[in-house]
Formats: structure tokens, C-alpha cells, sequence
């Protein structure tokens, strides 16, 4: 919207364009004002903050929610230039303690779970910093490692190691959801502090290959079997279930040769058997089979290929022979049939490891007995097998039962830490019915550090795999964590380097800054941080209360610091080198007084605005906080709501939801007391909290800073009288021009006494065209030695609704003056903290 006010007050009319989105700033006016504007005569604010058209770019893009508002300068005589006042209804105010940027809102991959509302889990979250939080909080652990898991006695364990946060915490109250860790049955956790030693950390890497592959056996597998003849073959002898099987010399083992190693064969031996009977020459064929795990294929000391196999079941020969004499055996033919179904393809496990750990399942129980064979090998960085490093490891078990059976078979290799290779088959015969059906449900590749230094809060849990349990990506675990923090003795004005538990924001500043972020903590106001502490912890300790998580490395520790403090009312800035800190609350007394005296006339003149519509677009507050378990009864560690409407028939402020909230997300406040009373604070602000200046101040402002209530007023106000006292007689005051009051009414006056803070509202007895009186005696004149300037006043008529008590919200010198935004202070706003 383009708003055009022929005059500062906005008394007349204004005039309202829309936007042409499809134009820049600078043609929407010369479309509007094809004649031109004079930018010396009007003054234009964008969004709230005023504008040189002469220096500043108005080729900018603008949209439907941009609101910019031209105002037409009243001209005065010259070299005395008015106060512009501008009416803007949906201006942004100078706000004393302005919202701070949310931490860990710069998306999902840097949100760890301990600031989320729903949906609260345990996980790795890679290159992220860790958690640096402070006060109380329910923290969801991050994983500092895959979690590991083996069975024992066909039960599944599930070991997390995970981390708290950055420093030490009091622990209490572990859970697994909403269920304390202490009631659920074989369950076990350990906290380490820093400093602790952890005696042995297991590393478990899955290999992400296995998904349930069945170890088929040899005699069930539906695969196209392949198979090689060989005539005429040497010998064969069996020793121990090792079979040397010797074939004629030249024979073709490539094939053989070619196999993944040991793998499942079947030998089908076929032998003549030449006899006489009765006196006749008779020749038969008699058959053996031989089932077992070709090991090697070589040749022997008469280079004739030699087959050697392991675990060899053999049924013998058929006996077609009857009463014979002069037996010879010939040997005739052996077919090698290759069982496909008995291995597996190979698994390249993901890392190092001491250890290759197998996850067995036996789904339908387990009738009968199961022969398993592994076998693995080193590889290089390249996944090609070492030469000579191959070993073979086997598992047999037997069992009649119906229930399922699971099992963690742990393989140690001798060559020791290095990455492997592994294949696994069956190589005994199963049933039909599957009742000895075997899975691979999990291959990790295991290892060990020993004697591990804690440098952060850890915590280990070792859990019974349940329904809630089984899946890595749904873990709850969770527990309650107060930072232990250093503090300051107020007092004494010393440090206090030993760490107690805390939930103070101050506490919070100071660790942050001087612990974690390692700077000189006297770069810190500690005097005033720490008096402001002390103050809300006589009223109500719950109002500096500080509980969150920091979980994002982009925060800066400014931010860090302005988020902390903006959840106590705490405003914070940086004078020089040194943190300033000041409390948005009620003002004892005013620290100075800005008149006609002591403001800089320039070309420009100030600004004042207004949010003339009740209360500016916002009827109420919406403020977000989290709903302690802790600190409420009933809490549930969930988003919460205060919710509070300005009702303006009976003008009162209500529970309520409104029609169009100020929507605000309370950061670090975890307690119904504390959001209240922000809640009621920013609603007030709402109603009583709607003017802003703009000024230059000569050097005055210097002595005052960020936060101090002052006196100000508009020196082009003819409502307002303001001067120097030149000279005085007892209480009758000679003022530096003429006074012309009106004598019906009653008048106010404000003084600065001799360190130059104003007075309180003093009742004017009396006064005629250059002087008043008044019941004060702190008064002081000009030397022009010591002093060039004598005490300063304000006059204004004792029931007015100009504002003139203000806070100072910024101040920034330039050539020689200050310049300086104030926002006008009502006592109405903290109504709310007198309760």
C-alpha cells in the first residue's frame, strides 16, 4: 500500500494507492506522482524505517504486503525546521527488548530432537554440533555411534551409547518414552560425566547386503544345478570327512577352480566291478555319492589335479555283488554336481573390525539339527580378496522345539583388526516342511577402544529389544538434564568457578560466554546482569528461568546471549568491548531530559509515529512455550499456548483467543508463570505502547544508555513549554524566554537538579511571562565556567496525552551528535507485574 499524507498529523484525509507489483518503488510514485515530489519537503518511510530519497535506491521491487507511507514536512521559518509527525498504522516500533533470531530454526538437518514438540527421537545427527544446553530441559539423546545388538539366550539386547550435551548435567528421570527406565525389565543405563573412563566401547557396523537371506539347503535349492564329468579317475580316499579325490592327469578343473570358495558339491561316483561267477566273466556298475564342501583344488606330486573336501557325508557303494571270485574294481566315472542353494554371494562388510559378528533366525523354530559353514577373507581397499587370508568357521546346532530361536554366532578371525569378507551356506541336508529353516538377519563387522576419556555427558543404555524397541529409528530415549554451570557472587564481585546445578539466564550468560565460548568474563556487566537476577529471584524465581537446547553451530554467541537473555525481559547490547545488560520493567525515575536545550536542529528535524489504530492490526497475544513435566502438574513436555484478547467493548484484557494475535515463540521458556507474564507484559504493550521518535541530541545522550527512561518533548508542541533556567529566588524560576500560559489551566513542570536528572512531576503554584514557581531546591544556572548551561526544564499541562516519558532503544553518534530512538514508557505496561 502507498499511503500520501498532505500533513504530519495525518488530520486530513490521506490518500491510498495499491502497488503495481509488476513496477519498482520509484515508478509506483512518478505513476501516482506524475508532477513529481519535492524531496525536500516530504519524508518517506518504508516499512517503518524512514528513507533519503536523494541518497537511498527507490528501484527496489515492492509487494502487496509493503507498506510505504509518503509524508509532506510542515515548513517552518528558516533555520527552524518542525518535528515531522508521520501516522503509520502497521509501523514496526523501536522496541526495548526486540525478538532475537530462534535459535536452530535454519532447517530439519540441524534440529536435533531436544527442541522439537512432536515427534521426539533418538538419532545421529552427523557433523552437527553437539547439544549446549542450559537450565532444565527433556533431552532426546544424540547417537554417538550405530547402536549395537546381539542375542543371549534368544534374547535381543540393543546397547545405545549416546550423548547429552556439551558439559555436565544432573540426569534424572530416564525414559524409554513415557515409561521410566527403572520398571522396564532388563534394562540397564549409565551415566558418564566428563573426566569418566569408559572401560570398553563396542563399535557394531551392519553390513546393509543382508536383508533375511535363507541359508538353503543343499538338497531343497530350486537353482539350475551345473555339473563337470570326469572319466577314468585316479583315486579316492577319505580320512577324518576330508576327501583327496585324484583325477587323470590334464583333466579340466577350471571350472571348479573358478567357484567362490568352499562351495557346496555333490560327487556321483560310478565304479566297474569285473568278477567271475560260475566261470563266467561278469561286469557290473556299482554307485557312491559323496556330499561335502570343496576346499582347494591343486595338483599333487605327479601334477594330476587333486579335489580336496571337507565335511564329507558319504552313503557307500551299491551291493549287486553275490558270491564272487576274483573281485576287480575299476574306476569308471565321477560327475561333481555344484548345490547353488548351499552359499551365499559374498558380503563386504562396511569396516574395520576384530570381530564378524552373524545374526541367526530360526523363524519356525527348529526340528532337527542345522550345519552351517563360513567362510571369510581379508580385502584391500579395493574389496579384492588377500591372497592366503581365506579361513572357514562352522556351527552346528540341534534342537526339537516349535518356538523361534535366535542367535549371535561371534567369529574372531586370527589375522585381527582389518576389513573382511564373508559367505555362509548350509551343508547338511533340510526338511521339506522348513521346520529347520535358517536366516541371516544381520552381518556386523565388530570392534573395541578400551579405556575411553569422557569429554562430554554421556549416557549408555542397554534395553531388552521390544515392539517399541526393535526399530533403531523409532528410540525415546529420554530423560530430564539441568546444566551445571559457573555463577557470580554479587556480593563479594567474584566469580564462582564451581559448577551447580542452574536454571538462571544470568548463570547462562556467563557460562556461555566465559566457559564455552572462553572469553574474558569481565568483557560481562556482572554487576547489573547479576543484580537483575537477584531482583527476579526475590519476586519469582520462575521469571529468569532459561531451559533449552542449543543445537545449531550458526548461532553466534551474540545471538546466543540475546536469546538467553530475551526469555527473563532482559535487553542486552554492547557499549564498546563491554555487555550491557537492562530489564523491561517498571523505572524508578527518569535518568535525563532532552528539550529544545540540549536537542540539535538539522535540516531534517526528527520524526515521530504513531500506531493511531487500536491496538496497530493485532487485537491480542498468542504466545508459544513448552509445557513443562517439571515445572506444571500435568505437564506433558509439549507445545503450549497462552492465549490473550483485548476485549474493547469492556476494555479489558481477557483469556481468550483473539481475532488477529501477535504471535510470539517464547524461546527457553518451559513454565506457565514465566509465559503468563510475558504474555500479559506484551499485550499491554499493545495498548499503551505506540509512539516512537526519532531525534538528534547534542553530547546529553552521551551519559545516557540503552534501556534509561528519559524525559522528551516535542519542542514544536505549543501544548509543551521547555527552556533554561537562567536565575532563580527561592522557589520563583527565570526562564531563558517568554512564558505564556494559560491561566485556566493546570500545569506540570519536570527540573534537572544538579547531576542532572529531571525532578519528579512538580504542580506549577504560579507564573507570569518570564518565570514560574515551583517547590524544588536543587536547582543550578550556567557560570559558563564550570557549568555552560543551567538546569533544563519541561511544562505541560497536568492531565495530557502527550507522551513524554520514554525509553531509549538506540543511540549511535555522528559528527559530533547523537542520534537516537525513543519509545514512550507507560506504567500501565507492567500492571501485571504488581500482582
Amino acid at each position: 500500500m502507498l499511503i500520501y499524507q498532505n500533513d504530519p498529523k495525518g488530520l486530513f484525509e490521506s490518500k491510498r494507492f495499491v502497488f503495481d507489483t509488476d513496477k519498482t518503488l520509484q515508478q509506483n510514485i512518478e505513476l501516482y506522482f506524475p508532477a513529481g515530489l519535492n524531496a525536500k519537503v516530504h519524508d518517506i518511510v518504508i516499512n517503518g524505517v524512514k528513507v533519503n530519497p536523494l541518497k537511498d535506491d527507490l528501484n527496489i521491487r515492492v509487494s502487496h504486503d509493503d507498506n510505504v507511507v509518503i509524508i509532506r514536512r510542515q515548513q517552518g521559518v528558516e533555520l527552524l525546521v518542525g518535528l515531522v509527525v508521520a501516522v503509520v498504522a502497521a509501523v514496526v516500533a523501536y522496541a526495548l527488548t526486540p525478538k532475537p533470531k530462534i535459535p536452530n530454526s535454519s532447517g530439519e538437518q540441524k534440529d536435533s530432537s531436544n527442541n522439537k514438540l512432536t515427534g521426539q527421537t533418538n538419532i545421529a545427527r552427523a557433523y552437527q554440533a553437539k547439544p549446549d544446553i542450559f537450565g532444565l530441559v527433556r533431552v532426546y539423546p544424540d547417537l554417538v555411534k550405530p547402536s549395537g545388538s546381539e542375542y543371549i539366550n534368544n534374547v535381543k539386547y540393543i546397547d545405545h551409547l549416546m550423548c547429552v550435551g556439551i558439559g555436565e548435567y544432573v540426569v534424572s528421570k530416564p525414559k524409554y518414552s513415557e515409561t521410566l527406565l527403572d520398571k522396564i525389565t532388563g534394562t540397564d543405563y549409565q551415566i558418564y560425566n566428563p573426566g569418566d573412563i569408559i572401560p570398553q566401547v563396542m563399535y557394531q557396523y551392519a553390513s546393509d547386503e543382508v536383508n533375511g537371506q535363507e541359508l538353503t539347503p543343499p538338497n531343497l535349492s530350486n537353482e539350475a544345478a551345473q555339473s563337470v564329468h570326469y572319466e577314468n579317475y585316479e583315486s579316492i580316499a577319505i580320512n577324518n570327512g576330508i576327501a583327496t579325490i585324484v583325477l587323470p592327469q590334464g583333466a579340466d578343473t577350471g571350472y571348479l577352480q573358478g567357484l567362490m570358495l568352499p562351495a557346496g558339491l555333490t560327487f556321483s561316483v560310478t565304479s566297474r566291478v569285473t568278477y567271475i561267477l560260475d566261470g563266467e566273466i561278469t561286469t557290473i556298475k556299482t554307485f557312491a555319492n559323496y556330499n561335502g564342501n570343496l576346499q582347494s583344488v591343486k595338483a599333487n606330486e605327479n601334477d594330476q589335479p587333486m579335489l580336496i573336501v571337507s565335511s564329507v557325508i558319504f552313503t557307500g557303494f551299491d551291493d549287486k555283488v553275490g558270491n564272487v571270485s576274483d573281485i576287480e574294481y575299476l574306476n569308471d566315472e565321477i560327475i561333481v554336481t555344484r548345490n547353488k542353494g548351499g552359499y551365499t554371494d559374498a558380503f563386504i562388510l562396511p569396516e574395520e573390525g576384530t570381530e564378524i559378528w552373524v545374526d541367526l533366525v530360526f523363524q519356525r523354530g527348529l526340528q532337527g539339527a542345522v550345519s552351517l559353514s563360513f567362510a571369510y577373507w581379508q580385502i584391500d581397499e579395493l574389496g579384492n580378496e588377500v591372497i592366503n587370508t581365506r579361513d572357514v568357521y562352522t556351527y552346528s546346532v540341534s534342537m526339537n522345539t516349535y518356538e523361534p530361536q535366535n542367535v549371535t554366532i561371534k567369529i574372531k578371525p586370527k589375522r585381527g583388526q582389518s576389513k573382511y569378507a564373508i559367505i555362509a551356506g548350509r551343508t547338511n541336508d533340510g526338511k521339506t516342511d522348513l521346520t529347520d529353516q535358517v536366516k541371516i538377519e544381520n552381518i556386523y563387522s565388530v570392534s573395541y577402544e578400551s579405556n575411553v576419556k569422557v569429554n562430554d555427558t554421556l549416557i549408555y543404555v542397554r534395553t531388552k529389544a521390544t515392539s517399541q524397541a526393535t526399530s533403531l529409528k523409532e528410540l525415546k530415549i529420554n530423560a530430564e538434564v539441568m546444566r551445571k554451570t559457573i555463577s557470580y557472587n554479587l556480593e563479594a564481585c567474584e566469580l564462582i568457578e564451581s559448577l551447580t546445578p542452574s536454571r538462571s539466564f544470568a548463570d547462562a550468560v556467563l557460562h556461555s560466554y566465559a566457559v564455552i565460548a572462553g572469553r574474558d568474563p569481565n568483557d560481562l556487566d556482572l554487576q547489573a546482569l547479576y543484580s537483575i537476577d537477584q531482583a527476579i529471584k526475590k519476586k519469582d524465581p520462575r521469571l529468569g528461568y532459561f531451559d533449552f537446547s542449543f543445537d545449531d553451530a550458526d548461532v553466534s554467541l551474540g545471538e546466543r546471549i540475546q536469546a538467553i537473555c530475551n526469555a527473563a525481559r532482559v535487553f542486552t547490547y554492547k557499549d564498546g568491548q563491554k555487555w550491557r545488560f537492562v530489564r523491561d520493567e517498571k523505572k524508578t525515575r527518569p535518568v535525563a531530559l532532552f528539550n529544545s536545550s540540549n536537542l540539535a536542529n538539522t535540516s531534517e528535524g526528527g520524526t515521530i509515529q504513531y500506531k493511531c489504530n487500536l491496538p496497530t492490526s493485532y487485537d491480542g497475544i498468542e504466545l508459544e512455550y513448552v509445557n513443562s513435566s517439571h515445572d506444571n502438574k500435568g505437564g506433558t513436555d509439549k507445545k503450549a499456548f497462552v492465549r490473550l484478547k483485548i476485549d474493547s467493548v469492556k476494555n479489558v484484557i481477557a483469556i481468550g483467543e483473539s481475532r488477529q494475535p501477535y504471535k510470539i515463540q517464547l524461546t527457553g521458556c518451559r513454565n506457565y508463570t514465566q509465559a503468563m507474564n510475558r504474555a500479559q507484559l506484551e499485550v499491554r504493550k499493545l495498548l499503551y505502547q505506540r509512539v516512537t521518535v526519532e531525534d538528534e541530541a547534542l553530547c546529553d545522550a552521551s551519559f545516557v544508555n540503552k534501556g534509561d527512561l528519559v524525559r522528551w518533548c516535542d519542542t514544536w508542541d505549543s501544548a509543551v513549554v521547555n527552556g533554561e533556567i537562567t536565575s532563580f529566588e527561592r522557589n520563583r524560576f527565570f526562564i531563558n524566554q517568554q512564558l505564556e500560559l494559560d491561566p485556566s489551566k493546570k500545569y506540570r513542570v519536570s527540573i534537572t537538579d544538579r547531576a542532572g536528572y529531571p525532578s519528579e512531576w512538580l504542580d506549577v503554584l504560579g507564573h507570569d511571562s518570564v518565570s514560574f514557581t515551583a517547590n524544588f531546591n536543587d536547582v543550578y544556572t550556567a557560570d559558563y565556567i564550570k557549568s555552560q548551561m543551567g538546569s533544563i526544564f519541561i511544562i505541560t499541562e497536568t492531565k495530557t496525552g502527550e507522551a513524554v516519558d520514554f525509553i531509549l532503544s538506540e543511540k549511535q553518534y555522528k559528527d559530533g551528535n547523537y542520534q537516537i530512538k525513543l519509545i514512550n514508557y507507560d506504567e500501565r505496561m507492567y500492571q501485571y507485574d504488581n500482582r
